[in-house]
């Protein structure tokens, strides 16, 4: 796998868990008169999303800048 495509795949996991953590976001809210707990729960795996996305991110921009200017500009 190239450069170029370990960027691209890195950029598409950031975007699904962003959505995916939008999504837990707003099911946390639609389900909040169900429970306490379980609106705390899926904010606890909103939150998890978020971070993943954020280590996903911080990922990528090491592959970017890493390897020879060469491959997959």
């Amino acid at each position: 796998m190239n450069r170029r495509s370990s960027h691209r795949l890195l950029v598409a996991i950031v975007i699904a868990l962003l959505l995916a953590a939008a999504g837990l976001y707003a099911l946390s809210i639609v389900l909040a008169p169900g429970g306490r707990d379980v609106a705390g729960l899926f904010v606890g795996y909103a939150w998890t999303a978020l971070a993943l996305a954020v280590v996903a991110g911080v990922v990528d921009f090491f592959v970017r800048s890493s390897g020879s200017r060469r491959d997959g500009r």
